[in-house]
């Protein structure tokens, strides 16, 4: 039971934990969902591909870095087989899919992933989850970064579904990638997010005891709080103002799943910031996860951020791109273009054949098919923020 008593012992356990940077740290290197308001039918697992598909191009990692894709799902038709079914379509012949069949927050998912990357610090992950026949509203915090890309698939997907089965609803699909700060290193990546903490106990005096480190934080160092818990329990929560704190938010357990909620987290998140989700399953067990949003600044201060625009020729749609790059962000960056036809890039052509123009910034994801201009603002006006910070430190 999540009692208030421990919402507090977490605030003030959570001073302790070390801010240290690991090499055998946990890091999410993408995170991606569906809109809350699609409405799929009976056809998770399709939903379920067209997630992992384009997460899988948002890491650049070639698909036989993958060794697990781990689906946490509502739904009778996604099992084993037919999730291997799917990963081999998408040509990730390496993965062992596994299914796991929760009807509520997917913790158990969560907790064989982190496990087995600490057995094998070289591999990669792919955490997901479906749910069917739940209604969930879309909210206005959401942001188009953590979106899957509207593409033509997609849409056909979603307007035959609608056409067959108007009355069927599901909040959709949600995944993220999963590896190690050693495993990001060597492949050269730049991730979303590192997981500074992570714990997961029978009930959540048992995690808030194990919340121990070495350097104290101030509780305004962590920018939001991500609550999971049961609906009953909802109006205890009321006096959280008193902690004060900078924003926390309460989910449902039985309208949110692990990936969603991460996914939304790690976008969400301003640059440099630290984020906890505590997610409380239904069997009382309870997760406490500490992230920090990683936005990678150029190698040196005076450098403007790179952008690595995937393209080939001739590209029509990329030179549109790259107009717009020219009009709305003059002087606001440096442009690499990487050819994916020519024989060295093969890799890139492998994922990224029938998505060009993709856009990265840093070595982060941006956009793909077209030019994202709300989110590569957004982005660019963060690392103005850092810079100007180190400005100021010097």
């Amino acid at each position: 039971m999540f009692r208030l008593q421990c919402v507090r012992s977490v605030l003030h356990m959570v001073r302790n934990y070390c801010l240290k940077s690991q090499k055998n740290a946990v890091v999410i290197a993408a995170a991606v969902r569906t809109p809350n308001s699609l409405e799929c039918g009976d056809e998770e697992d399709q939903l379920a591909g067209m997630v992992i598909d384009e997460l899988v191009k948002r890491t650049s990692v070639p698909r036989d870095e993958f060794k697990k894709l781990i689906i946490c799902t509502s739904s009778e038709i996604v099992n084993n087989d037919s999730l291997s079914s799917v990963a081999k379509a998408l040509g990730l012949k390496s993965c062992q899919a596994h299914t796991i069949r929760n009807a509520a927050c997917s913790v158990s998912g969560l907790e064989m992933s982190l496990e087995c990357l600490q057995k094998d610090e070289a591999g990669w992950i792919i955490l997901g989850d479906t749910r069917a026949n739940i209604k969930h509203e879309e909210k206005d915090d959401i942001l188009h970064s953590e979106l899957l890309t509207a593409n033509n698939l997609f849409r056909k997907a979603r307007d035959k579904v609608k056409k067959e089965s108007p009355s069927a609803v599901c909040p959709g699909a949600a995944a993220v990638a999963l590896t190690t700060a050693k495993t990001a290193e060597r492949l050269q990546l730049q991730p979303l997010a590192v997981v500074r903490e992570f714990f997961m106990e029978q009930d959540n005096e048992h995690a808030i005891f194990r919340l121990a480190g070495s350097q104290p934080i101030q509780l305004t160092d962590v920018h939001s709080w991500e609550l999971v818990i049961n609906k009953e329990l909802k109006k205890q929560l009321g006096s959280l103002v008193e902690l004060n704190v900078n924003e926390v938010r309460t989910h449902d357990s039985r309208q949110i799943t692990a990936s969603h909620l991460l996914t939304h987290t790690v976008h969400a998140l301003p640059a440099g910031s630290l984020g906890c989700v505590i997610m409380e399953a239904s069997d009382g067990r309870c997760v406490l996860m500490v992230l920090e949003k990683i936005i990678p600044a150029p190698n040196l201060p005076e450098s403007l951020p790179q952008l690595t625009l995937y393209t080939k020729e001739p590209c029509p749609l990329c030179d549109d791109l790259v107009q717009k790059l020219e009009q709305n962000f003059a002087g606001e960056f440096k442009l690499k273009k990487v050819f994916i036809d020519r024989k060295e890039n093969v890799r890139y052509l492998r994922l990224f054949r029938y998505d060009i123009p993709v856009l990265f910034l840093n070595g982060q994801f941006l956009c793909m098919h077209s030019l994202n201009e709300p989110v590569l603002r957004e982005r660019l006006n963060a690392l103005k923020a850092i810079a100007l910070k180190q400005k100021k430190k010097a």
